[in-house]
């Protein structure tokens, strides 16, 4: 935990930020005594996604017809053939 001034905070604003980014913790004083506390923010959690609602997902497939594995090849042959 390092030390600061009030003035110290003015003048030297981004060398203070240069502390904290490398994960220091500052307290600021003024005339000897603290007044406040400079802490790094935690990073922010990896959002997650619920696929379980995902409308791919619930989607009512019942009435849909499965193509056969010679109906799939001939979609992949024909697209195959546009690149």
């Amino acid at each position: 935990m390092r030390t600061a001034t009030v003035r110290d905070l003015r003048n030297h604003y981004t060398s203070l930020l240069g502390w904290i980014n490398a994960g220091e913790e500052i307290v600021i004083t003024q005339r000897g005594k603290p007044v406040a506390r400079l802490i790094p923010e935690k990073p922010a959690p990896p959002a997650t996604v619920d696929w379980s609602e995902a409308p791919e997902i619930t989607r009512d497939r019942t009435g849909e017809r499965m193509l056969s594995a010679e109906e799939t090849l001939e979609i992949i042959h024909d697209a195959a053939s546009l690149w």
